[in-house]
């Protein structure tokens, strides 16, 4: 019997390395975290690359693009302070082929409104079956009469959007259902796209536009904010990043060491040892009182059950 005592049961795994680990080893790399760091800082730049990754992993289609489009919208969005993680709903990485843009959504949308310190209010509401929408020609000024037959989303109409500056001006802009899919369909790279939000949520993709449209006519922007205001796709000057072929040599597959009697422990698993022998007698006992002691049955050496191994290994 192995009297030994045993600290640790080790298993190699072998892992095939997949295109989320291609994006991880690319955002990893000095140039690109350098990159991110110049805009944020240390510590800021390593939670938005994490929130990158968390944005691809969500992602079958993403994990196809290249890395480079991956991380060189990612940064564009990084220059306007925007999140791409998508429980944020600020801006969104959208795959076009093998080539990842930048989206920003409404919400994004109004954080940079509100940034420039110039808005009090910032609203856009929709407009109902019944009501009827008036603009006055030459102050723009837009009033909406009659009851609504309907407020369920999805039956309106129309979208009006509305803002007050704290220096008291006011604009607002009513445009129909058409109004904007039209715009859309003529000015946005993204319209046709099955991934954008004009054929996975077109209501918000209206909501948007309306405001989009009324800032880009009457509001005040740096000329980096200013650029997006012309298209869903936030474009621009590519940053310079490393090609996609420096990682043309990431092996295949890797294996790696996974600890049992580690981890099990950190699971809340007690990890007990075997049992040492006790120290001989000073009297010799009699043969009849030798007594071996029986091995103890397990399926890891004495250690640990197999239904204990296999839960440890599928949480690596």
């Amino acid at each position: 019997m192995n009297t030994e005592p045993v600290d640790r049961i080790q298993k190699a795994i072998v892992k095939k390395t997949t295109p989320l680990d291609i994006v991880k080893a690319y955002a990893k790399m000095d140039e690109v975290r350098q990159r991110f760091i110049d805009m944020l800082g240390e510590r800021e730049a390593s939670a938005y690359i994490a929130s990158v990754i968390i944005a691809v992993s969500n992602s079958d289609a993403l994990q196809e693009c290249s890395p480079k489009s991956v991380m060189s919208s990612a940064i564009r969005a990084a220059a306007l302070r925007l999140s791409v993680d998508p429980l944020m709903r600020q801006a969104h990485l959208v795959p076009f082929g093998k080539t990842a843009t930048l989206i920003v959504d409404y919400h994004g949308l109004v954080q940079l409104m509100e940034r420039t310190g110039m808005y009090e209010f910032i609203n856009v509401f929709n407009v109902f079956p019944g009501e009827i929408v008036e603009t006055e020609r030459f102050t723009g000024r837009v009033s909406i009469h009659g009851d609504a037959t309907t407020r369920k989303g999805g039956d309106e109409i129309g979208w009006c959007a509305y803002y007050k500056t704290r220096a008291g001006s006011e604009r607002m802009l009513y445009m129909t259902n058409e109004d904007c899919d039209a715009h859309g369909e003529r000015y946005s790279k993204a319209y046709k796209n099955p991934k954008s939000g004009w054929n996975t949520d077109r209501p918000a993709m209206r909501r948007k536009t309306v405001l989009r449209i009324l800032a880009q006519r009457w509001g005040q922007f740096s000329a980096t904010e200013a650029a997006w205001l012309k298209d869903d796709v936030v474009n621009g000057e590519t940053p310079e990043l490393p090609d996609d072929n420096v990682l043309d040599n990431l092996p295949a597959e890797t294996t790696v060491m996974v600890d049992v009697n580690k981890n099990l422990s950190e699971l809340g698993y007690d990890t007990p040892r075997p049992a040492t022998p006790a120290p001989a007698a000073v009297v010799s006992p009699s043969p009849s009182a030798v007594h071996p002691e029986p091995e103890q049955p397990s399926d890891v050496d004495g250690f640990y059950t197999q239904e204990q191994i296999e839960l440890q290994l599928s949480l690596t």
